[in-house]
């Protein structure tokens, strides 16, 4: 299995991401810029799990170090420090998975994921997914998540690795979304999900793709 590093992992959805990667029998490094804080988040998950997962806390750079799947679920404004940290402790084999939304940044004219393509080495493949997944549904971990995921990226096999890895989160359902350039579409329908959740007074709605069934979604990612 994979081993996957979550920076960010200590926010809502990287924790909430960790304990379900956990649960699916996944090495998982919780990252921090603070590896005090990391241990704290990764000894709360395994209390959650009732000491049954495979989670541990290290700085960012050590926790990417490791990693076959790095996930980077920060906050825009920090992916550039955050980047500059790993950048070179990163595996040329592995795959940085961008879940960044660039809120307040007006100026951007890319994709929040192309952006930390531009920051990271270029042999390392660039995938973004999890925009629209709630951080409150993966912290449901007695329950499915019962959503979609669409999965951006250039490069096959990368996507493939994260579809596998996504896949065996109980309820989520990875959809290949294309180029990673379809990432700045994948960023800005967090802004209308926010508005779903404001308008019915819900904090976790979500996408599923009507007309396309599981075992074609199946096959899709075996080509």
């Amino acid at each position: 299995m994979y081993k996957v590093a979550i920076l960010g992992g200590t926010g809502d959805l990287g924790f909430g991401l960790a304990l379900r990667l956990a649960m699916a029998g996944y090495d998982v490094f919780i990252g921090s810029r603070r590896r005090e804080k990391a241990v704290e988040a990764a000894e709360k998950g395994l209390q959650i799990l009732g000491g049954g997962g495979r989670l541990r806390g290290e700085s960012n750079s050590d926790a990417a170090a490791d990693a076959d799947v790095i996930f980077f679920s920060i906050p825009f404004q920090g992916v550039g420090e955050i980047a500059a940290d790993v950048a070179g402790r990163m595996k040329a084999s592995s795959v940085a998975v961008s879940c960044i939304v660039p809120f307040g940044d007006e100026s951007l004219t890319t994709s929040a994921a192309e952006f930390l393509k531009g920051l990271i080495p270029g042999d390392v493949a660039v995938v973004s997914a999890l925009h629209t997944v709630s951080a409150e549904r993966l912290a449901r971990i007695s329950e499915p998540v019962d959503t979609d995921t669409f999965i951006f990226g250039d490069v096959w096999e990368a996507k493939k690795r994260v579809a596998a890895l996504l896949g065996d989160v109980d309820g989520l359902r990875p959809v290949d979304g294309g180029p990673l350039k379809n990432s700045r579409i994948g960023e800005q329908l967090v802004k209308i999900l926010l508005s779903v959740n404001k308008r019915y007074r819900v904090r976790d709605a979500g996408i599923r793709v009507s007309g396309l069934g599981d075992d074609r979604v199946r096959r899709g990612w075996e080509l």
